[in-house]
């Protein structure tokens, strides 16, 4: 289990990278400016224990 600072994670290819990660069991630190991300693209990961 890492711990993973992931730039621009509101994103298409960042969210689904944050999934991935969650998935294999890593905790992820997303940072986004929703300048195009949007934050409906992490709102499903909002309460998982290893997101942030």
């Amino acid at each position: 289990m890492a711990r993973v600072v992931l730039t621009g994670g509101a994103g298409f290819v960042g969210s689904h990278l944050c999934d991935a990660l969650l998935a294999r069991g890593d905790e992820v630190v997303a940072i986004d400016n929703f300048c195009t991300g949007r934050k409906a693209n992490v709102a499903h990961l909002d309460g998982h224990d290893g997101f942030r």
